[in-house]
């Protein structure tokens, strides 16, 4: 792990809240693309249902959007790069995360936020 003592610790825990944060986004995008299907397959018997299949697109887009910036900062977290992980650290992304990927990825970065604030 990178860092040693607390460095290295707090390092740890912000990997695990973003490893976290990364599996339920991935999770929950998987599920809107899954219901997106679905309603595209309805399309043809109603129009509404085309315009939902569009929304749930939508939400699915900005989730591979949260879910990149998490990536990038578990990277960063990873090799121990607190410059490259502060730069990162956001607590407005971590609320868009929290409307739009789901509630236990927004949590997660709202932890990891708190947690990357201590680092040195």
């Amino acid at each position: 792990m990178p860092g040693d003592g607390l460095r290295g610790h707090l390092l740890g825990n912000v990997k695990t809240f973003l490893l976290l944060a990364f599996i339920f986004a991935a999770l929950f995008t998987a599920i809107v693309l899954a219901f997106a299907g679905v309603f595209t397959a309805a399309a043809p018997y109603a129009l509404s249902w085309a315009s939902i299949a569009g929304l749930l697109t939508a939400l699915a887009l900005l989730d591979v959007l949260v879910i990149a910036r998490i990536y990038r900062m578990y990277k960063a977290a990873d090799i121990g790069d607190v410059t490259t992980l502060k730069s990162l650290n956001s607590l407005g992304w971590a609320i868009v995360a929290l409307l739009f990927a789901g509630l236990i990825p927004g949590i997660m970065l709202i932890l990891a936020h708190g947690t990357i604030e201590k680092l040195e």
